[in-house]
């Protein structure tokens, strides 16, 4: 009994640690940011804040050009989660309900391809969007960032399709339903966690992704937040403040993802990870 409350009390505390490991950098990020100009080195060592000021958030976004930024990274994000999401679901249903020649190529070139350092994949993607007239464009972008979510997003739900027999897509079609009507209203509703998972991962990779931007985009127009924030303090001489502003700025969308999806997150990479 005392050998069990013990292994639980380590177990709470070492959870305790993991848990404000995580937290405190994105805590200390945003706390920084509000300190103010005037205040932000005399209460660098206190961790609650004492006094409040949106001075950096001003200078940020009054004098660069952050919210293009902002708003370049949130359209490649959402447009590579959503072709990741439905061209994964449609990958993994094809391999998983159909068998061809080198199906099982097709799934280790896959996790090959997202095995390799983004560095890898980005010069030779970035010449072939020169050939094809799309560098410095944010269908480029969208185009490489796809290149490294979609072989996870495979991956995780070819796990999902495996656990759903067949049998159910048999009686569903003999009922009078098509094998597409079968997919969206009896298959794909049971695989949402995974769905979610993979759509989390896309949108997390995509929204923090800083090699393919610095490759792909050059001109000013089409930067992302990270290749953005990163030009910014040598452009403008900014100061920590505004740099911290601005990673507050990116880690909210994340924080805000993570609270509505939590539950379907972690049951999709549970799940995933035992299954199939």
């Amino acid at each position: 009994m005392k050998r069990s409350l013990l292994s639980r009390i380590i177990l709470y505390v070492l959870a305790l640690f993991v848990f404000l490991y995580s937290v405190f950098p994105i805590y200390w990020i945003i706390v920084s940011s509000i300190r103010g100009q005037k205040y932000f080195f005399e209460e660098s060592k206190n961790f609650l804040p004492v006094r409040f000021s949106w001075d950096f958030f001003g200078n940020l976004l009054n004098h660069t050009n952050y919210l293009t930024y902002y708003k370049n990274s949130f359209i490649v994000a959402t447009l590579s989660t959503i072709i990741t999401v439905i061209t994964a679901s449609m990958i993994a249903y094809v391999i998983t309900r159909f068998r061809f020649v080198g199906f099982r190529w097709l799934m280790n070139g896959m996790l090959i391809a997202y095995m390799l350092p983004p560095m890898l994949l980005a010069i030779p993607l970035l010449g072939l969007f020169i050939a094809l007239g799309i560098d410095d464009t944010l269908l480029g972008l969208t185009i490489s960032h796809i290149a490294i979510t979609l072989p996870f997003g495979v991956w995780m739900l070819d796990s999902f399709f495996k656990t759903i027999p067949y049998e159910l897509e048999e009686s569903s079609m003999v009922d009078g339903a098509t094998r597409i009507q079968t997919l969206f209203y009896v298959i794909l509703p049971l695989i949402v966690p995974g769905i979610i998972t993979v759509g989390i991962f896309s949108f997390i990779v995509s929204w923090t992704d800083y090699t393919f931007g610095l490759m792909i985009v050059s001109s000013e127009a089409n930067k992302t937040v990270p290749v953005g924030l990163a030009a910014i303090k040598g452009a403008y001489d900014l100061q920590w403040g505004e740099l911290l502003a601005g990673a507050a700025l990116i880690v909210i969308p994340m924080v805000i993802l993570f609270s509505f999806a939590t539950k379907y997150f972690i049951k999709g990479l549970t799940s995933g990870a035992v299954k199939g």
